[in-house]
């Protein structure tokens, strides 16, 4: 058996209506790019819709979360359940359009990670206007606090090389794992490639979103004082080697 050369992971929850439009869709595009991949869905740990009859129906793999119903549950849940060279992160509710795979994929040669940017010349959103506000707050805090060089850090619709990914050892439990997948990546390694190409985020397709906006906001300061030490912490440990 051939090794597969991209995962595609999907963390769903109550996602079956959204899933049955997105499945097919991606194995149409994706297997024009290679026909080396597997589709991962990382469902809650106990199913609480039809997300594994619309995996089933769709020829995905259906990954149950481990330790929790969380977010960052389902980040690490599906990243080690990888396989591929390349392992792409993308929403399952259908704000992340898989037409937009291609550009990401065809830069994966000159960088370690590809970001599928909204703030970038040609990127866009259309969520509510609250939302982009606050992602705009929430991107120009970790750009400015952290250094990051790019200016879409919260977007989860990422290539990466999967030794890299799978290597890191994750804490976060809700969306800001996002960004600590990002810090840890960028300051754990000399010389780490980041490239963006712009996208539009668009509205889920169906059903409602998880994220709370009050424990949104609160987790975003958290997460960004504790990634703030490990940038610290790594540039210490490297002025001592």
């Amino acid at each position: 058996m051939e090794p597969i050369e991209l995962s595609i992971v999907l963390p769903a929850y109550e996602e079956a209506d959204n899933l049955n439009i997105l499945l097919p869709r991606l194995h149409e595009i994706v297997g024009k790019l290679t026909p080396r991949y597997e589709i991962l869905v990382i469902d809650t740990e106990a199913p609480r819709d039809a997300t594994p009859e619309a995996c089933l129906k769709h020829n995905a793999a259906y990954v149950p979360r481990h330790g929790g119903n969380l977010y960052g549950h389902a980040v690490r849940t599906g990243a080690h359940r990888t396989l591929g060279e390349y392992v792409l992160f993308m929403d399952a509710d259908g704000s992340h359009n898989p037409l937009f795979i291609p550009d990401l994929w065809n830069r994966r040669e000159s960088a370690d990670l590809v970001i599928a940017s909204r703030y970038i010349p040609g990127g866009k959103t259309e969520n509510p206007q609250m939302l982009i506000w606050m992602s705009h707050v929430v991107n120009l805090a970790f750009r400015m606090v952290l250094g990051l060089d790019c200016f879409d850090v919260s977007n989860s619709f990422r290539l990466y090389r999967g030794e890299d990914l799978r290597r890191l050892t994750l804490e976060c439990d809700h969306f800001d794992i996002v960004e600590e997948i990002l810090v840890k990546l960028v300051f754990c390694r000399s010389g780490y490639r980041v490239v963006e190409v712009p996208i539009t985020f668009e509205k889920r397709k169906a059903g409602k979103t998880k994220r709370q906006l009050f424990s949104f906001a609160l987790g975003y300061l958290a997460t960004l004082v504790r990634l703030f030490r490990l940038k610290q912490k790594v540039r210490a440990q490297s002025k001592n080697l």
